[in-house]
């Protein structure tokens, strides 16, 4: 019988940091620009998102198993326990697994509603729609929209849906603001995706790095996700759409750099848990920064 520590590790815990990092910028953001924070509604919104994304990790193995990307040997299967390649469970009940997440995910989502709108149901479900359809129906994984999906959820949509939660309206600087975080983040599936490019050319995944190919694939991942992030970021402070303060995020600039450079002389193993630690770092000296800038109103 499956313990209780094999379910949690099936929803790949550690990628959540991607997740707190960008509900946790989206409320220090909400403070800059109201001054208040309700902190029982950034929990519910955490947890929430956390189930969100546990489901789309359960699911996307389901699904990638399901489509025979995920067979034994494959790369994901040599960092982590894969759930239905280690057999501790079958395909089914990975499903109802998932499926349960995502009611818990939705229920929050309903919870927070009563204080507010619909609409964050709404955005919920918007979320839901990009997450699972990550791997799952459409397949935005296998369409080359993988991080156009990622972009979205834990950019614009995350950081939209807090502020939301928080004010109970809607503003298009979070949009704005969400950029860079959004970037990164999307750039950490392009780090995984470069290093399983030849496998999933293989197996018929038709990622945005296939089509790319591996040097483009790099070049996108260097200048379209992790240089411009920085360039964004600084858009954005300049202009005042974030605090000045916002920029603590540039003392991160030389591991990004030491990042792409190691890429280019080849793609670790560990390549998206590299790139998740620079969202990480970046992520946190950016909610320093805009919580200074809202303190200090600078």
């Amino acid at each position: 019988m499956p313990r209780l520590k094999d379910w949690f590790m099936a929803t790949r815990p550690w990628s959540f940091v991607l997740t707190v990092i960008s509900i946790t910028a989206a409320t220090a953001y909400t403070y800059f620009l109201t001054q208040t924070v309700n902190f029982p509604f950034y929990v519910a919104t955490l947890i929430g998102v956390i189930l969100l994304h546990a489901s789309a990790n359960v699911l996307n193995d389901y699904y990638d198993t399901l489509r025979g990307v995920d067979i034994p040997g494959a790369p994901t299967t040599m960092y982590r326990p894969h759930p239905l390649i280690t057999g501790f469970t079958t395909p089914q009940g990975l499903r109802n697994f998932g499926l349960s997440l995502l009611a818990g995910g939705l229920l929050v989502a309903f919870i927070l509603a009563v204080y507010r709108t619909l609409v964050v149901v709404l955005l919920a479900l918007s979320g839901v729609l990009f997450l699972i359809g990550y791997s799952g129906p459409p397949g935005f994984k296998y369409k080359s929209l993988g991080e156009l999906a990622v972009f979205l959820s834990w950019g614009p949509l995350m950081w939209l849906g807090t502020f939301y939660v928080q004010t109970g309206y809607l503003d298009y600087r979070p949009i704005l603001a969400s950029v860079p975080v959004g970037l990164l983040v999307a750039a950490v599936l392009t780090a995984n995706n470069l290093r399983d490019i030849e496998f999933d050319k293989s197996r018929g995944a038709i990622t945005l790095e296939v089509v790319l190919g591996r040097d483009r694939g790099l070049k996108f991942f260097e200048y379209f996700e992790v240089y411009t992030a920085y360039v964004v970021l600084a858009i954005l402070a300049l202009t005042r759409v974030i605090p000045l303060l916002s920029l603590l995020s540039f003392l991160t600039l030389p591991q990004a750099v030491k990042l792409v450079n190691t890429f280019k002389r080849e793609i670790p193993p560990v390549a998206d848990p590299m790139t998740a630690q620079l969202v990480q770092n970046f992520g946190l000296l950016m909610v320093a920064g805009i919580i200074l800038g809202g303190i200090l109103h600078v």
